[in-house]
């Protein structure tokens, strides 16, 4: 009797390392869950944010507006929106709210509204965002390249 003294202080701690591991595993489990359930919400803000403004550019589109497209280009973090001026205060504000959104939805983030190839109808629409601080492990994300720094959602369409 005297050679089995402490044999079970030894398996009580076995079992608490095991169980130790195993909340472990758990605890990272459901932080993998609550990132994917973000990033899930990121991507759905970013899709709602471009079918948006490309709704709100059909809408200001039409023979009594023309070169629409072009009154809404927007590019990055520029403070001004192109072809800002008096004609069009209104499509300026818009934008400028827009754009306000995207900043307050998407962690940094770089939105672009462009006309592509000359066709003033078709335009092209990218929300790009970084999950965490610029620095030079963390670029800005290239559409089109698995990346895990950030997210890309890019939508053409024709007015």
């Amino acid at each position: 009797m005297a050679r089995q003294a402490g044999i079970t202080l030894i398996e009580s701690l076995v079992a608490l390392l095991l169980i130790s591991v195993a909340l472990l595993g758990v605890a990272g489990l459901q932080l993998l869950g609550l990132q994917d359930a973000r990033d899930a919400r990121w991507r759905a803000d970013a899709v709602s944010l471009a079918t948006s403004v490309a709704d709100t550019m059909r809408a200001y589109s039409g023979p009594g507006y023309p070169d629409t497209a072009s009154r809404f280009e927007v590019s990055g973090d520029a403070a001004t929106i192109a072809a800002c001026n008096g004609s069009n205060d209104e499509i300026c504000a818009l934008m400028k709210d827009w754009k306000q959104e995207v900043a307050r939805l998407l962690p940094n983030a770089r939105p672009e509204v462009s006309v592509q190839s000359g066709d003033v109808e078709k335009i092209r629409i990218m929300l790009r965002w970084r999950q965490r601080p610029p620095n030079d492990d963390n670029p800005l994300p290239t559409c089109g390249v698995e990346a895990r720094s950030g997210g890309c959602v890019i939508l053409e369409t024709r007015l």
